[in-house]
């Protein structure tokens, strides 16, 4: 189970949990200022690694990878402002994400 701070990114908070959870192939659960992710299987591990350049890879596609860090440590991964930079508003992705069921 990894749990990933969002304080600071509140606002793509949501949109954030469903880009990571479908690139990793896991089960999101939301919380107030993060979100956790289990695996599909109980004898399953998640990668910290994977969580990271999946999160580095969503905020890359909003414009913001220069002004957000992400720290992995234990169990949990933050994603910090480098600059003090806060997300006020919900930015749409350059790119389309969706989920996908095989159509």
């Amino acid at each position: 189970m990894i749990t990933v701070n969002c304080n600071d990114v509140l606002p793509i908070q949501h949109e954030l949990l469903v880009f990571v959870s479908d690139q990793i192939g896991a089960i999101p659960t939301l919380k107030h200022h993060e979100f956790v992710l289990s695996p599909i299987e109980n004898d399953d591990e998640i990668d910290k690694k994977q969580v990271t350049a999946s999160i580095k890879e969503y905020l890359d596609s909003i414009g913001e990878v220069n002004n957000f860090g992400v720290i992995a440590d234990s169990d949990t991964i933050l994603i910090k402002s480098i600059n003090g930079k806060k997300i006020n508003k919900v930015i749409q992705p350059v790119q389309s994400l969706r989920s996908c069921c095989g159509f």
